[in-house]
């Protein structure tokens, strides 16, 4: 019987280890969402001199897209070369973003694997967003708040 037990319990941490999503902890709130896939909403495309990744997560209407750049052959643990967080709580107003200079280290990629059968990036973020009038808009430096999360997911090629 304990080894049944010691075996669930394995197999519940393995599982939540690998799941699928993004959470987010903003504004006093803490939200998980959902990897869009179609589009390649959640995806990747391969330039000569880049590899750019879009993740948008969506939890009813609101959504949370992360975005950044690597260096082509970038692996777990490398830096991005540039990103961008961006979060609708409603879908559409109250736009919050990452500031137009993304800060060094707020986002921090532990695992990435673009060139198998099943791409797929996983991760972590803590940066600031900052509240913007419209996506035309340019951020309010001056209205910011500390947003934290972590994401997983399978990847989409382009």
């Amino acid at each position: 019987m304990k080894a049944i037990i010691t075996a669930s319990v394995l197999l519940l941490a393995a599982q939540g280890a690998s799941a699928e999503g993004i959470t987010l902890s903003f504004d006093g709130m803490n939200r998980s969402f959902t990897p869009r896939m179609e589009g390649a909403r959640t995806g990747f495309s391969r330039f000569d001199t880049v590899d750019a990744i879009s993740i948008e997560g969506a939890d009813g209407a609101a959504r949370l897209v992360i975005e950044m750049s690597f260096l082509p052959g970038a692996r777990g643990g490398d830096q991005p070369h540039d990103a961008r967080i961006s979060y609708h709580p409603d879908g559409w107003r109250d736009y919050w973003v990452s500031p137009p200079l993304f800060p060094h280290g707020a986002l921090t990629v532990d695992g990435l694997d673009l060139s198998s059968l099943d791409p797929r990036i996983s991760g972590s973020f803590s940066v600031p967003l900052c509240l913007a009038r419209s996506v035309v808009h340019a951020p309010n430096l001056e209205h910011c708040q500390t947003a934290t999360g972590r994401f997983s997911t399978l990847l989409v090629r382009d």
